[in-house]
């Protein structure tokens, strides 16, 4: 809980700064469209995982303005396993990106937003294996730096927090306690402009 009201001052605040830019610069409406891809490591972080992982990302970004935007993405994070447990999750995101340039060719951005997500795990025991599909959503958060490389292309560099959370009750008897996995998940992307 916590984490999210974080979350929401850290945005608020952002969009203020933004909104404060735009009222001196003049606030226009001015689309523009992205799409790009991203590789990057993941860091599961839970008593039962302790692991680094890759993950791939491909993403599109609709921009109001220069401080506003939205982006979708669909996220196919590696498989982690703990010995007895494997889990391998994918996930499609929205979220709002606030934005602020710092000169003609670099800026920095805050986004949070929802993360609907899918894994297909396998417990195994000493008696055999059960596969099981599990899903859920969840919010997220990210903050990143992006470079202007060429006149449609930028590099990003970002930093993003999800959450998996699985009942003990979903996966097995055997599982003693839920599953509440924080996911960090820094990235290296490139982005194309329309």
């Amino acid at each position: 809980m916590v984490k999210k009201i974080s979350s929401v001052v850290a945005l608020s605040a952002l969009s203020s700064m933004a909104f404060a830019q735009q009222a001196e610069s003049g606030w226009r409406f001015q689309p523009e469209f992205s799409i790009g891809g991203g590789y990057g490591l993941t860091k599961l972080k839970d008593e039962d995982f302790s692991e680094d992982e890759a993950a791939k990302k491909a993403f599109a970004v609709l921009k109001f303005n220069e401080y506003i935007g939205i982006e979708g993405a669909y996220i196919d994070f590696d498989e982690a396993s703990n010995g007895a447990f494997s889990f391998d999750p994918t996930g499609a995101s929205l979220g709002l990106i606030i934005e602020a340039p710092i000169t003609q060719v670099f800026s920095v951005y805050a986004k949070g937003g929802q993360l609907w997500w899918d894994a297909d795990a396998r417990v195994s025991t000493d008696i055999g294996s059960l596969d099981e599909d599990f899903d859920g959503d969840e919010t997220f958060w990210g903050a990143g730096t992006k470079f202007q490389l060429a006149e449609h292309l930028d590099l990003r560099i970002e930093y993003e927090r999800f959450n998996f959370d699985i009942s003990r009750d979903e996966v097995n008897v055997l599982q003693t306690q839920d599953i509440d996995m924080d996911v960090d998940f820094a990235s290296v992307n490139l982005q194309y402009t329309f």
